[in-house]
C-alpha cells in the first residue's frame, strides 16, 4: 500500500454515508434490524465503539488489490462472524476457503453485482492490529469479499484505472481487546441480554 494523506472520522463518515445512507438495504437494516431511528444513529453508533473520533486517521492506496484486500480480517460484526470459527482473526481469503461460505458468497446477489462491476474506485474503512499488524475491516465487507471472490475464482481484474483506497487506524495491542467488545454487544440499539 501507498500512504495518501492524513485525513479526519468526520470526512471518513462523510465518505461512508455517501456509500450507503441512502441505499433501502442499509436503512432498512439499521431500523427494521438493528432498532435505530436512522442510518446515521446505527453507523455513528459503530463508529464509538472503537472510539473512532478521538483516532489519527491516513488514506492509503492499495498497489495490488487482489492480493491485499483478501488478506484483510473480518470486522467484528455478528452477521460476518458467526461464518467462521477463528472470530476477530479470519481473512476474506479463508471465509472464501469454507465450502459452505464459498458456495453462499458464489450465489450472494449483491456480491455477484459488485464482483460484476469491477474494478471501480472505492474506499474501504480499517483499523491496523498493532498485536498482530493485520488490518481489520470495518467497512466494506460486501467488496472485499467479491474481491477476494474474484482472486479465488482466478479473474484477471486490472485496477489500474481504478483507485482502491482506505482508511485506516491503529490499534494498540492494549487495545485490541476492544474487537472482541464489539464483537460481543453488536451493533443493535437494545441487544438481547
Amino acid at each position: 500500500m501507498n500512504f495518501i494523506r492524513t485525513t479526519t472520522w468526520e470526512e471518513i463518515f462523510n465518505g461512508w454515508r455517501s456509500r450507503e445512507a441512502d441505499n433501502p438495504g442499509w436503512i432498512n437494516c439499521a431500523t427494521k434490524i438493528k432498532g435505530w431511528p436512522d442510518w446515521e444513529s446505527w453507523r455513528r453508533f459503530t463508529a464509538d465503539q472503537i472510539s473512532a473520533n478521538s483516532r489519527k486517521w491516513q488514506i492509503f492506496e492499495f498497489t495490488d488489490p487482489l492480493i491485499e484486500i483478501p488478506r484483510m480480517l473480518i470486522g467484528p460484526f455478528s452477521g460476518w462472524q458467526s461464518r467462521v470459527i477463528n472470530k476477530n482473526n479470519t481473512t476474506f481469503e479463508e471465509l472464501l476457503e469454507i465450502p459452505k461460505q464459498y458456495e453462499h458468497f458464489t450465489k450472494h446477489e449483491g456480491v455477484l453485482s459488485i464482483l460484476k462491476g469491477l474494478p471501480f474506485t472505492t474506499e474501504f474503512i480499517g483499523i491496523i492490529r498493532e498485536d498482530n499488524n493485520k488490518i481489520v475491516c470495518l467497512e466494506g465487507h460486501h467488496r472485499a469479499t467479491a474481491i477476494a471472490l474474484a482472486q479465488r475464482q482466478g479473474l484477471q481484474l486490472d485496477f489500474s484505472d481504478s483507485k482502491l483506497t482506505i482508511a485506516l487506524t491503529s490499534l494498540p495491542k492494549e487495545e485490541c481487546v476492544l474487537l472482541d467488545e464489539v464483537l460481543k454487544r453488536g451493533t443493535t440499539k437494545n441487544p438481547k441480554i
